[in-house]
């Protein structure tokens, strides 16, 4: 059974009377007096500061009984519960860690011991495959921090990074085909697919996920080719046309 000694966020045991202030006191001092930190989840400010930690700590509660304490602190706040075994304080602080990294509104989870929570720091591998079926490296040792709801385990960063770099990757072919075919771009030069290789570091150590999408290559019609040269001459026109009313417009760039 869980006592919810303080918090700053949900209503604690002498918030409804279950407990008196004097006692919870008293807990809390044995916490700090007698406690061992066991397992602890923390994010870090850019000089290495802890901004965020969740931890699981094993005291002398009053009376000479052992408990076990969970708390959660950050910059607003702060949260200690106290369990009677140590079974359930691990179940609920790894609960508590899970949750916080799908949510975006949680810290960095910088370090942490719980199996499958992907840490803060991403390095990454992009690479492009060309219509000869040739891959190629776009982005070698990349970094990203993305947002925690983003990066839930390593795998779900893999996911995200891919989607970003295959954003539009059909409209992006179709403009290189048309831009080959009236001669103002390479042959070749469409994307057939797309990888990206997160490397990150989970509780296990490090941990690498490799995701990849297929695009197929555009091949325009004579209709499509036409109006985009249609189109490549109404823009020149029109250029042509604001250099006639504005002859000096460049000059005052």
């Amino acid at each position: 059974m869980a006592v919810l000694l303080s918090s700053t966020l949900n209503a604690s045991a002498v918030d409804d009377g279950t407990m008196s202030q004097e006692r919870a006191d008293e807990f809390l001092e044995a916490i700090a007096s007698t406690g061992t930190e066991v397992r602890s989840s923390y994010s870090q400010d850019g000089h290495g500061n802890r901004e965020a930690e969740a931890k699981v700590t094993g005291f002398t509660a009053p009376g000479g009984v052992e408990m076990w304490a969970v708390t959660y602190e950050d910059n607003e706040v702060a949260e200690t519960a106290v369990h009677e075994s140590r079974e359930d304080a691990e179940q609920s602080y790894e609960s508590q860690v899970r949750d916080l990294a799908a949510c975006g509104e949680s810290p960095w989870w910088d370090v942490s011991d719980v199996p499958g929570i992907a840490l803060a720091a991403i390095e990454y591998t992009e690479e492009v495959r060309d219509e000869d079926g040739r891959w190629h490296t776009v982005t070698e040792d990349g970094t990203d921090r993305l947002s925690a709801g983003e990066m839930a385990k390593v795998g779900d960063a893999a996911a995200v990074l891919l989607e970003r770099a295959a954003l539009d990757q059909d409209d992006r072919n179709e403009l290189s085909a048309l831009q080959a075919a009236v001669g103002i771009g390479p042959e070749g030069a469409q994307v057939t697919g797309r990888r990206v290789t997160v490397r990150g570091t989970a509780a296990t150590g490090p941990v690498a996920h490799v995701m990849a999408a297929a695009f197929e290559p555009v091949r325009p019609t004579e209709a499509q080719v036409d109006a985009y040269r249609e189109l490549l001459q109404r823009v020149e026109e029109e250029y042509e046309r604001e250099n006639d009313l504005y002859p000096y417009a460049s000059d005052l760039d």
